[in-house]
């Protein structure tokens, strides 16, 4: 059932800003009169004329080429022991399950092996000269995209006009995407263990400003000032002029007064509006939303090739009708993006929300990890089939993705955990069978029934490490309007006796493992609970 957010109405534009007037009219007075004077024009031609700054050594890096990995986040933890099996055997390795998979489970405790592991070496001469040629290509645009620190406006500038759109972003993931508790440690951990690829591999996505005003790297962020560290932010977004191909942030900036924007009919004093065709399409989300690898071509982030190749792209749903609505499915917002604004049927919100609750709780974001709980629970539902047998009761649990335009869990599905937790009780109340539940250390259940996917390094062992990653190992997800049958088989209780049965579709953003290895004092990773099935046998 999709359920509506209690986000803010635009409807009232002056909610927020009454007490702003008068410092707006005095500001208004005083652009008039700048845009009269003479130092002015001068000072916009000179803007508009200024050359890129000379080529930084350090984005120049080799190997490889400039990439992005959308949220490489703890990809550098160990994986986690809750991924082993019942039976001990590892699976045929999936490349992608649709909805017909019988469950089974994947035995990857090797992927411990590989804590050390580098960039593996390329030696086919013929990859070799592909990867040049990638690489040249990937420098020619990073050469397009070098400007002088301060190039891109504070998002503080924005505010006073754009009040609601300010605060629903200040509190969304894309604000820190750099300032991150769970980011920050892993990023700096990938950066040692890697030699610095990672640097402007997960760099460029997370602190797109600071890679592109050459304030980063250095990993630690020392050189970057405050509008590179606020993560991807409103000038980044809305001097973007053009998306070479979507993903690995392959766009093109062009910093300055103009700004723009899905609408091209507005007014502002402060910046020219222009429209943008590009920001009503979906490959401007894929630009960041889809990582690819930069030397093996192995898929680190595919949400974007997801959607993509599914249904929602065949009906002209796109990322934005999903994650900036007012909340779950395809809704409206109407309003205006600032007080100054035209009425519009539809404003875009700028929470962005996805499946982090996790997240915005510690963060002590309320409402954003409220938007977020709906989006999981309207992603998923169960249904079930039962057959008694002479040893007792078979349960089909089919997880039907009906709410995801990708497959569920997405993003950086190789920390992510999306789970089936079954519970079977007598009529005495008498617990007769479990699986996938969460154990006294906050780990779950190794014969869980577990929806992610992992990679394989150079050798051929199973990691969770994006930088290392030759291909996928591992992938058992849901794609979108598809779904997957478990099996789960019940003990024999006497003829007259009742089952109650709980099924229960669980999430978590990340392990507890992975939590751990950040370093964070006394943090516990919940389980969240996307939708149950419950069933009485008689």
């Amino acid at each position: 059932m999709k359920k509506k957010s209690s986000m803010i109405s635009l409807k009232n534009p002056f909610q927020h800003v009454l007490p702003r007037l008068v410092i707006f009219f005095v500001f208004l007075v005083g652009t008039w009169i700048i845009m009269t004077s003479s130092d002015y024009i001068h000072k916009s031609v000179s803007a508009m004329q200024a050359p890129a700054r000379e080529a930084n050594d350090a984005l120049n890096f080799n190997p490889p080429m400039a990439g992005d990995p959308d949220s490489v986040m703890a990809a550098g933890f160990s994986i986690d022991d809750d991924l082993t099996g019942n039976s001990g055997q590892t699976t045929d390795l999936l490349p992608g399950i649709t909805g017909e998979h019988t469950g089974r489970t994947a035995n990857l405790d090797q992927a411990d092996a590989n804590s050390n592991m580098m960039i593996p070496a390329r030696s086919n001469s013929s990859e070799s000269r592909n990867q040049t040629e990638k690489r040249d290509k990937e420098q020619d645009l990073a050469e397009m995209n070098r400007f002088e620190a301060g190039a891109f406006e504070d998002p503080e500038n924005c505010e006073m006009c754009h009040q609601e759109i300010f605060d629903a972003w200040s509190q969304s993931k894309h604000r820190y995407a750099w300032e991150n508790i769970f980011y920050q440690p892993d990023y700096i951990q990938a950066s040692r263990e890697s030699e610095g690829f990672t640097d402007i591999f997960c760099g460029e996505c997370h602190a797109p400003i600071g890679v592109r005003t050459g304030q980063l790297p250095p990993p630690d962020g020392s050189q970057m000032d405050e509008t590179s560290r606020k993560g991807v932010s409103c000038d980044y977004c809305h001097t973007v002029k053009k998306v070479v191909r979507p993903f690995n942030v392959q766009t093109i900036s062009d910093p300055g007064d103009v700004k723009r924007g899905p609408k091209g009919d507005g007014w502002a004093s402060y910046h020219e509006i222009e429209f943008s065709k590009i920001h009503t399409d979906p490959a401007f989300c894929g630009a960041c939303h889809n990582v690819v690898h930069p030397t093996s071509g192995a898929p680190v982030i595919d949400t974007y090739d997801d959607w993509k190749a599914g249904p929602y792209a065949q009906e002209g749903i796109r990322c934005q009708d999903c994650h900036m609505t007012p909340g779950p499915g395809v809704e409206k917002n109407p309003g205006r993006s600032s007080f100054m604004g035209e009425d519009r049927d539809h404003v875009a919100t700028h929470f962005f929300q996805g499946g982090s609750v996790f997240f915005h709780e510690k963060m002590g974001n309320q409402q954003e990890a409220a938007l977020s709980r709906q989006m999981l629970e309207a992603a998923a539902e169960l249904e079930t089939e039962v057959f008694r047998t002479n040893n007792g009761v078979e349960i089909i649990a089919r997880v039907k993705n009906v709410g995801a335009g990708h497959k569920i869990p997405t993003g950086v599905t190789y920390i992510r955990k999306m789970w089936l937790e079954v519970t079977a009780k007598n009529g005495s109340g008498e617990e007769i069978f479990r699986s996938g539940h969460v154990t006294e250390s906050n780990r779950i259940d190794p014969g869980a029934k577990f929806y992610r996917k992992i990679f394989k390094d150079a050798e051929g062992n199973l990691t969770p490490k994006s930088w290392v990653a030759e291909e996928i190992g591992y992938d058992h997800r849901i794609p979108a309007k598809g779904h997957d049958e478990q099996l789960f088989r019940v003990p024999a209780v006497h003829d007259d006796d009742e089952i109650h049965v709980l099924i229960r579709l669980m999430y978590r953003s990340m392990s507890q493992e992975v939590a751990e290895g950040l370093g964070i004092e006394g943090i516990e990773v919940p389980a969240l609970e996307m939708t149950r099935a419950e069933l009485t046998i008689p």
